[in-house]
């Protein structure tokens, strides 16, 4: 929360909810960039990054149509619902954080079902691409929220900063997490798991912050 105070005009140049609002955000973002580390890592297994009988082209091939669906999937999400996204911010953005935990979840399943790892992996993507076009859309809509006095930019800026330093964060415990847990199967799902159930509460108290919206 460092960057509070380098906003113009704070506190009285933003609304009461938000700096309640940014605490729970960061705090369950970090519980993300936590998560992230360990599905992605589940994810690589999977491809068989460090396996002998991996083959590159193979990897490369799986890596893209997961990326080519989540793309086609954003796109669609946004032809359907994007004049939803500004009526609906707080509905959107809760949805967003949902749509995030169900895709990391189907990164750390797909090792546990090679004939459908395809099919899992891409469902994973299209689901975060929801999660991606929602976050970016609603944040919009928030930060005017937030603004008093047309410092909306200011605002914005100064949030990039934090998530900057919360991404930094998340990522470095979810590096220690991942290399702690490897080879543990257990350890990983309630690390997953009790990270997820804290990502929640802190999601349900974010939610419940945006008071005015």
């Amino acid at each position: 929360m460092f960057v509070l105070h380098g906003i113009q005009g704070f506190p009285s140049s933003v609304t009461a909810d938000y700096v309640p609002f940014q605490i729970w955000d960061t705090l369950q973002g970090l519980s993300t960039y936590t998560r992230t580390m360990l599905s992605t890592q589940a994810l690589l297994s999977a491809i068989g990054v460090g396996e002998k009988s991996a083959t590159v082209i193979g990897a490369t091939f799986q890596w893209f149509l997961r990326d080519l669906t989540g793309m086609l999937g954003g796109i669609l999400f946004t032809f359907y619902q994007g004049s939803n996204l500004d009526s609906n911010a707080k509905m959107w953005r809760l949805a967003a954080d949902l749509m995030n935990d169900l895709g990391m979840l189907m990164d750390l399943i797909s090792p546990l079902f090679p004939s459908a790892f395809v099919i899992i992996v891409c469902l994973g993507s299209i689901s975060r691409s929801f999660t991606g076009v929602a976050s970016g859309a609603t944040r919009a809509a928030l930060t005017q929220h937030f603004a008093l006095q047309d410092n909306a930019a200011d605002i914005s800026a100064k949030e990039g900063s934090q998530e900057t330093v919360a991404t930094m964060i998340g990522m470095a415990l979810g590096m220690l997490v991942a290399r702690i847990t490897i080879g543990h199967p257990l350890a990983i799902w309630v690390c997953f798991l009790s990270l997820t159930l804290f990502h929640m509460y802190g999601m349900s108290y974010t939610f419940l912050s945006l008071m005015y919206i």
